[in-house]
């Protein structure tokens, strides 16, 4: 059987098993499932990217070390890979609608309305679609945008809209279920549903937007932004196109949060039942308006694509297991919420000033979640399961544009030529600061206010 086909089953296996456990109840099924990723890791290991096979060496290496100091070290990196489950089955879900969100003349129709706009507008409009593109489909959205940053742009131009890219989608983990780390931050923090911070993670990311537009009108734009032509002039989009995009977004989003909220399934189960049927009908209704590969076309690209997520799978078990490994090392007793020697509230600031430096240093979002979660739980801290777990996300998508070795970053870094130290660290840092201490101040209010 040749290694695509082979490394295809596999990942749809996973997807399936995952699936099946998690509505039936069939515990047993995570142990066959987590075999079966790590025979994937075994079966791609050599054609995984060197950065990321690197890293996710290194991450496996320290959650290995840290498991052998545990009574079982097997029964630890059997549950690091357990825990990457619901990871690579949100990956392969959000794989199907990568294909259709990409010919859509509906989602063309707004990359274009973005491309006209005047340079005064422009910053706000690509971080806005950046933002709902995004959260519904990923980089997949974010790709769309990506003619405006190409290599070979004017150099601070490049920068500014990239960092409106970026900065847009980086704030979609503040409420979006379809966020690889949203869904598994709210699957992670015991007693917390999406409607619980949904909403109140909505109107933070509005103020994100709006900060970052106003932190490059007074950092980033003066002394130039040049003029438009009359073709950028000419910057409105039609309603039709409007009501579509909107129909799409809401009719996405509502089969996903109707099933969680309907039937309790976690995000994780509810988009990967959901987004291979949506795909399917809208993919025919693509081809049908005369655009698109069809739906039989479109699920084929999909699985010739799953092998793709390799490098994803590596980091995200690696940082699984050292998360599980140096959680298992700290004593189950913690002390009560009484006991905890520093307030709440300044609890909540440390954790989100602790999560952007660890990221800044590359490690992953993923390894400060799980040992956040493993460790800090909301009742050694003395907080409610929504207020930390709407730390969390506000801060995943911080976290992500200042760590050099994100998906985020290296797709940016790819796409315009710099390296994921310098899309990280000098596009993003600065702004990823003043982001941390206005979220900071946020979660803060919250907390004082009883929010839960």
């Amino acid at each position: 059987m040749p290694r695509d086909t082979f490394s295809i089953f596999l990942f749809l296996s996973i997807a399936v098993l995952t699936v099946v456990r998690a509505l039936f109840a069939l515990e047993w099924l995570g142990g066959v499932a987590a075999g079966l990723v790590a025979l994937l890791l075994i079966v791609e290991f050599t054609r995984i990217p060197g950065l990321q096979r690197g890293v996710g060496i290194a991450l496996l290496l320290g959650g290995t070390v840290a498991a052998a100091f545990t009574p079982d070290p097997a029964a630890i990196i059997l549950l690091g890979l357990e825990k990457t489950l619901p990871f690579l089955l949100l990956f392969a879900s959000v794989a199907w609608l990568q294909i259709p969100s990409g010919q859509s003349p509906s989602l063309l129709a707004v990359r274009e309305t973005v491309l006209r706009q005047p340079p005064g507008r422009r910053f706000a409009w690509v971080a806005a679609v950046g933002h709902f593109l995004g959260v519904a489909f990923n980089l997949a959205g974010l790709s769309l945008l990506t003619p405006m940053v190409e290599q070979g742009k004017d150099e601070r131009l490049q920068k500014r809209l990239g960092r409106a890219m970026i900065q847009g989608f980086g704030a979609g983990t503040c409420w979006s279920p379809l966020y690889v780390g949203t869904a598994v931050i709210i699957a992670s923090v015991p007693g917390v549903s999406w409607i619980e911070v949904g909403p109140a993670g909505f109107g933070i990311a509005m103020v994100l937007l709006g900060w970052s537009w106003t932190f490059d009108r007074l950092f980033a734009r003066r002394g130039g932004g040049g003029g438009g032509t009359a073709t950028e002039r000419q910057s409105g989009m039609p309603p039709i196109v409007w009501a579509r995009l909107i129909l799409i977004l809401c009719s996405l989003f509502g089969c996903i949060i109707g099933l969680v909220e309907g039937l309790g399934w976690s995000i994780p189960v509810a988009l990967a039942v959901t987004a291979p049927v949506y795909a399917m009908i809208w993919s025919l209704l693509i081809r049908r308006a005369g655009a698109g590969p069809g739906a039989a076309a479109t699920a084929r690209r999909v699985l010739a694509g799953l092998p793709g997520l390799r490098g994803e799978a590596l980091l995200f078990t690696g940082a699984n297991v050292l998360g599980v490994g140096i959680a298992a090392l700290i004593p189950d007793a913690g002390p009560a919420a009484s006991e905890f020697p520093i307030a709440p509230t300044v609890m909540l600031v440390l954790i989100m000033a602790g999560y952007a430096l660890l990221s800044a240093a590359g490690l992953h979002p993923v390894v400060t979640v799980v040992l956040v979660t493993s460790i800090l739980t909301p009742t050694v801290i003395g907080v409610s399961p929504a207020i930390l777990a709407l730390a969390l996300m506000t801060m995943w998508g911080q976290g992500t544009n200042i760590s050099p070795f994100s998906a985020t970053v290296l797709y940016m870094a790819r796409v315009t030529g710099r390296s994921g130290w310098t899309v990280a660290w000098r596009w993003n840092g600065p702004f990823g600061i003043t982001a941390t201490l206005i979220l900071a101040g946020i979660i803060a209010i919250l907390n004082l206010n009883g929010f839960a």
